[in-house]
Parts: C-alpha cells; sequence; structure tokens
C-alpha cells in the first residue's frame, strides 16, 4: 500500500510540476508562438492521451492476453465520458496560463457542490445533511486560499 501511495503520489506532483512548467515558461518568441510561451494546449493533452493509451493496450495485452477479445461494450458508449475528460483538460492546461497549478488544484475542490446539485437535479440523488456542510466548508476553505494567495501575490 505505502509503496503504491508514495508511487502515485510522485507521479501526480511530477505531473503538475511538468504541466505548469511547460505552461509557464517563457521561451524564446517564433512565428508560432510570438509571445514566447507553449502554443498548444490541445498538443499536451494529446501527448497525455496517446502515452495513456499506451500503457493502457500494454496493461491489457499483459492482463487479458489480447486488446479486443473481451471487447463486448460498444465504444460509442465511452464516448461522452471521453470528450468530457477531454475538454476538461484541455481547458486545464489552457488555464495555466493564468493561474497557478497549485491554485487549480484547489479549484477543483469546490467543484462538489455543481455535483451534488447535478446529482440532485438529473438522478434525484439524495445526499445527508452532513455532506452538504463538508462541501459548503470545503467551498469556503477554497474561496480564502484564493483571496489570501491573490493578496500574498500583490
Amino acid at each position: 500500500f505505502l509503496f503504491c501511495f508514495t508511487g502515485l503520489q510522485i507521479s501526480y506532483l511530477t505531473w503538475g510540476f511538468m504541466q505548469e512548467l511547460i505552461m509557464t515558461t517563457t521561451f524564446e518568441p517564433t512565428s508560432t508562438a510570438p509571445d514566447g510561451r507553449f502554443p498548444s494546449a490541445a498538443f499536451c493533452v494529446f501527448s497525455n492521451r496517446f502515452l495513456a493509451i499506451i500503457v493502457a493496450i500494454i496493461a491489457v495485452r499483459i492482463r487479458h492476453g489480447a486488446l479486443l477479445a473481451n471487447n463486448v461494450a460498444p465504444l460509442i458508449a465511452f464516448a461522452p465520458s471521453a470528450l468530457s475528460n477531454t475538454m476538461s483538460s484541455w481547458s486545464q492546461y489552457a488555464s495555466l496560463r493564468y493561474v497557478s497549478f497549485p491554485v487549480q488544484t484547489v479549484f477543483k475542490s469546490s467543484k462538489i457542490i455543481p455535483v451534488m446539485i447535478m446529482g440532485k437535479v438529473l438522478k434525484g440523488t439524495g445526499y445527508p445533511i452532513s455532506q452538504y456542510v463538508e462541501a459548503f466548508f470545503i467551498t469556503v476553505g477554497v474561496a480564502v486560499f484564493s483571496v489570501s494567495s491573490k493578496s500574498s501575490n500583490s
């Protein structure tokens, strides 16, 4: 457990550091990047997804022996979540031009309230009052962190 936990934490920290480094480092300006910044969040998303597909293919081959042997679900069933995931990744990379990675990560925590509301509206999911209170306090913490980080940068 500790090995897996440590590996995941190192991977996520490295990923976050590299994301911010790539998107915020100023390079020598070129005709395709006149501001000297990495020009394409879409390329970062493509590279990330391409590597993920390669790793997934290797894992499936090792685990199941064949890539499409047990494929019973139609690929179109995964299209909405795949599109949503890809668009959110593109937005995440693009937003690094405006906010730092830690601020971005903290703001991701505040998505709890919209998720709970949409769960209630779309699926009729009920949540205990304690979860609403927790979501409220997390969102307040995000707001305090955001305001304090902006005031410390000024």
